[in-house]
């Protein structure tokens, strides 16, 4: 009788105990660059999520914290090739090319551009845009911008040492723009709004068949799991009005 007794009085006070709360949610820890963090912060104004954002200051720089668990996935411009990491992509992006406002061009080739950057061309003139001599404006090394831009464009080759050499899109952007006869690149994102990007082959960036796309991934040492693989499978799901400016939908 005394034991049910006691039992009873175990089972009331664990009835009026308050409940238990739940763990709270450790943020998740994701890397960027200084070309997608823009990015990732528009994602997350449009797919909220418990992460915590860590700056990179370069694509290697990310590459090595996603392998060392510093991170558990890190966003890029750049896919690495298939073998050592899990990559989800997530949008396309461009590389825009931009040239001072008195060039007057439209557009170029992808064959001038090569040649111009290489230094194969040093006069705007040989295209019709006037007397002033080139100036290349180009990322630093170890840049995810300037690794798709040579992937993209160069072919193998090496461009012109004469070039200037700048260490991000917003030092680019004030050069090109102060600089007569200065051309350069970023990702289309990067530009200010209202930029008007030169042409490739006629086509503009953002369009399907323009040439210098690349997609945005979510690079991870291995197949996410969880809220993470969750977030990212909302990302993918965003509709094309909702993504951030200079992205556009995988094909």
């Amino acid at each position: 009788m005394k034991r049910a007794v006691f039992w009873l009085l175990v089972l009331a006070s664990a009835a009026c105990a308050p409940a238990a709360s739940p763990p709270p949610i450790v943020p998740l820890r994701i890397g960027v660059t200084p070309e997608t963090r823009p990015l990732v912060e528009a994602w997350l104004q449009t797919v909220p999520a418990a992460v915590t954002v860590v700056d990179y200051t370069s694509h290697r720089q990310l590459l090595r914290a996603v392998e060392a668990g510093g991170v558990a996935a890190g966003f890029s411009c750049i896919s690495e090739p298939a073998g050592q990491f899990v990559q989800v992509p997530l949008a396309q992006t461009a590389l825009a090319i931009f040239g001072h406002p008195a060039l007057g061009l439209a557009g170029l080739t992808r064959s001038q551009l090569q040649a111009i950057v290489t230094g194969a061309v040093t006069e705007w003139s040989a295209f019709g845009a006037g007397a002033s001599t080139v100036k290349i404006a180009y990322r630093e090394e170890g840049s995810a911008a300037r690794r798709a831009f040579e992937q993209w464009l160069l072919d193998g080759k090496a461009p012109t040492p004469a070039a200037r050499v700048l260490p991000n899109a917003q030092a680019m952007i004030e050069y090109v723009a102060a600089t007569p006869g200065a051309v350069g690149y970023a990702w289309l994102s990067e530009l200010p709004a209202g930029s008007a990007p030169l042409a490739i082959d006629g086509r503009q960036p953002g369009e399907s068949d323009y040439s210098a796309l690349t997609t945005v991934v979510a690079i991870a040492y291995s197949e996410p799991q969880g809220r993470l693989r969750e977030w990212l499978a909302a990302v993918q799901r965003t509709v094309p009005a909702a993504l951030p400016r200079g992205l556009t939908a995988l094909p």
